[in-house]
């Protein structure tokens, strides 16, 4: 994977000049999480499942311009609107997304700050979401678009959409 980014809100620009992902926020990295909790009878014949746990999404980025931006909605617990996060790779200055993120009515649930010495200050944002869609994007041997695959989850209903 040679690049993630993630467009938020409309009024928190990010930093980015990469074509067609221009001021979008440049991230270091992402992680994000599903489970299911399984449980078995007393005879271990059969299994029974309950509701689904979809984990906020973390992302760890460079302190930038859309950083005060980011602390206004965490302290205000104000809706961010739509998120969406691209990971793909780089051929040749182009973006080739291979897995997209969207996320619906996104809070940012907590910030962390952290430095040292010799590089940029750097942050981990949780951001909470109450629907999300995952699309993976099919590439052919020469890198075109070759379909794409994809599931949604409302986390309000418990459902796939």
């Amino acid at each position: 994977m040679d690049v993630i980014l993630m467009k938020p809100g409309e009024d928190i620009p990010g930093e980015s000049l990469m074509k067609g992902y221009e001021k979008q926020i440049e991230l270091l990295s992402f992680s994000h999480g599903l489970s299911m909790q399984v449980t078995n009878d007393q005879s271990n014949t059969v299994r029974t499942s309950g509701k689904p746990n979809i984990m906020e999404m973390t992302i760890t980025k460079y302190m930038d311009g859309a950083s005060p931006k980011l602390y206004d909605y965490l302290l205000r617990g104000a809706d961010i609107g739509q998120v969406i996060i691209t990971t793909g790779r780089n051929d040749s200055g182009a973006v080739l997304p291979f897995m997209i993120y969207t996320m619906d009515e996104v809070l940012v649930s907590s910030i962390s700050s952290s430095g040292g010495g010799g590089d940029k200050p750097v942050e981990t944002l949780t951001l909470n979401f109450t629907r999300i869609n995952w699309e993976y994007k099919q590439q052919k041997t020469d890198v075109s678009e070759a379909g794409a695959i994809a599931a949604v989850w409302d986390i309000k209903t418990n459902q796939a959409k």
